[in-house]
C-alpha cells in the first residue's frame, strides 16, 4: 500500500475573493466557503474566522482541529465525507502551517471544551497556537439534537479541510512524502524486531451516537480489536469521536506514533502494522478484547514488540494495559504511552494498574495540571463572555492540543 503526501506549506492565512495558494498565502473565500457549510440543514448559521499566530487572539468552545486534506483518486474521509471505499492507498494534498478549528456552540457547559490561545505562554504549548486558523462557529437548527449537530459540525470541519487543501491542486507541492510498507521484509532486513502499535480509537465509558463516525464512518459500536494498514490512518479513516479526551483528528492524521515507526522503518526496526481497539465497558468484553488483540499483534503480524496508545481516562488506562500484559505474557515486549491520572500528583497515582512486565511507560503529562493564561484582546467562538478573555488558571486538559495522548505533546511529567 502506498500512500503519497503532495504537502505545501502555508505562512499567511487571510480572506480573498477566491480559495486560492500562492507563494505560501492562503486566501479563503469566506463567504463563499461559509455558504457551502451552510447548506447543511442541521446547521442554521455558520460564521467563519481566521486567527493567526502572535496575535492576542483566544479560541474557545473548541470541539475538534482536523488538518488539511484532499486526496485526488479517491474519496475524502471515506464513509463520512465520501462514498465508503478503503483509505491508504492514493495521493493527497496536504498543507503544512494551517488548520481547521471546529468549535461547539451548542454545549451550554463550556467548561468542558477547550481553548486555545494564539499569542503568550502556552500557545507555544500547543501546535494550534502556532498555525493558521481557520475557526467555525456553526449553529444548530431548530429542533436539532446534540448527536445530530456534533456530526454537522464535524462534517463541516472536514469540507472545509477538503475545501482549503484543494486550493493546492495544481501547483508544485513544496515537498513529497511516500509512505509505503510491504508486510514482509526481505532476507537482509529479516533480523529487525518486527514491532506494532496497538491504537485504542474509542471508550465505551460513552457509548457513541449512531451518527458518530469515527472508523470509516462506523460508531464502533461492537467493534472487536481489528487489524489496519498505518496508511489508513493517515489517510483518514480514523476520526476522532465526540468525546474524544485529549486527541484530535489533525493529531490522528498525523499520527506521531506511526510517523515515529515510519521514520524507523527498515533501520532499527520493521513496522509490522496497527490494531485498532477500542476500550470496553464491561469486565468480560476487556478480556475478550484484550485476548483478541494480543492474538492479532502476535499470530497476524507476527510482532516482538508493541506501542500501545489510549484515549480517555482510568477505564481505557486499565484496558490499555490488560492487552498490553497478554502480550507480554506471549512474549511481545511492550511500551504504554500515558496521561498521568493522578489527582495527588504523586508517581504511584499515574499507574492505575500492576501488570508484571509493563515496565516501559512513556508520560505525556497530566491534564490536572493547571497554567495561568494572559488576557487576550480578542474572542473567537465564545461571545458575550468578558471573562473568557480574562487572565486565570487553566488545566492543560483545558487547552486543546497540549496532551494529545497519541503522543503530539510538548509537555512532560518529572518526578523528583
Amino acid at each position: 500500500m502506498r500512500l503519497e503526501l503532495r504537502w505545501s506549506r502555508v505562512t499567511a492565512l487571510a480572506a480573498g475573493r477566491e480559495t486560492a495558494l500562492a507563494g505560501g498565502r492562503l486566501t479563503v473565500d469566506l463567504d463563499g466557503l461559509s455558504a457551502l457549510l451552510a447548506a447543511d440543514s442541521q446547521l442554521s448559521r455558520v460564521r467563519l474566522d481566521l486567527a493567526h499566530p502572535g496575535e492576542p487572539c483566544r479560541i474557545g468552545r473548541v470541539f475538534d482541529v482536523v488538518a488539511p486534506r484532499a486526496r485526488l483518486d479517491g474519496e475524502d474521509f471515506p464513509g463520512v465525507v465520501g462514498a465508503l471505499e478503503r483509505a491508504g492507498s492514493s495521493v493527497a494534498l496536504a498543507l503544512r502551517g494551517v488548520a481547521v478549528v471546529a468549535t461547539d456552540q451548542q454545549l451550554e457547559n463550556t467548561s468542558t471544551l477547550a481553548l486555545i490561545d494564539m499569542s503568550g505562554p502556552v500557545a507555544a504549548l500547543s501546535e494550534f497556537g502556532r498555525t493558521e486558523n481557520l475557526v467555525i462557529s456553526a449553529d444548530p437548527a431548530p429542533g436539532v439534537g446534540r448527536g445530530e449537530y456534533q456530526a454537522a459540525v464535524r462534517l463541516a470541519a472536514l469540507r472545509a479541510a477538503v475545501h482549503l487543501a484543494r486550493a493546492a491542486e495544481g501547483r508544485p507541492p513544496d515537498e513529497i512524502e511516500v509512505l509505503e510498507l510491504t508486510p514482509r521484509a526481505p532476507a537482509a532486513l529479516a533480523h529487525l524486531p518486527r514491532v506494532a502499535y496497538v491504537f485504542q480509537i474509542h471508550s465505551h465509558q460513552r457509548p457513541t451516537g449512531a451518527d458518530e463516525g469515527i472508523l470509516y464512518g462506523d460508531p464502533v459500536r461492537r467493534m472487536l480489536p481489528t487489524a489496519l494498514h498505518p496508511n489508513e490512518v493517515l489517510d483518514g479513516a480514523v476520526l476522532r469521536g465526540f468525546m474524544g479526551r485529549n486527541v484530535t483528528t489533525y493529531a490522528t492524521q498525523n499520527h506521531p506514533v506511526i510517523r515515529s515507526l515510519y521514520a524507523r522503518h527498515g533501520r532499527s526496526l520493521w513496522f509490522a502494522g496497527v490494531v485498532v481497539t477500542v476500550a470496553q465497558a464491561t469486565e468480560p468484553e476487556r478480556v475478550r478484547s484484550a485476548a483478541l488483540a494480543a492474538g492479532l499483534v502476535v499470530d497476524v503480524l507476527g510482532a516482538d514488540g508493541a506501542v500501545f496508545t489510549k484515549i480517555g481516562g482510568g477505564a481505557p488506562h486499565v484496558d490499555m494495559a490488560q492487552a498490553a500484559a497478554q502480550c507480554e505474557a506471549r512474549g511481545v515486549k511492550t511500551a504504554l504511552i500515558v496521561e498521568d491520572m493522578s489527582t495527588d500528583g504523586t508517581q504511584e497515582g499515574m499507574l492505575l494498574f500492576d501488570f508484571r512486565g509493563l515496565d516501559a511507560l512513556v508520560n505525556v503529562g497530566g491534564s490536572q495540571e493547571t497554567v495561568e493564561v494572559p488576557a487576550m484582546e480578542r474572542a473567537v467562538g465564545v461571545s458575550g463572555d468578558p471573562a473568557f478573555l480574562a487572565a486565570r488558571q487553566v488545566s492543560y486538559g483545558g487547552l486543546c492540543g497540549v496532551i494529545e495522548q497519541v503522543g503530539a505533546s510538548r509537555v512532560r511529567a518529572i518526578i523528583f
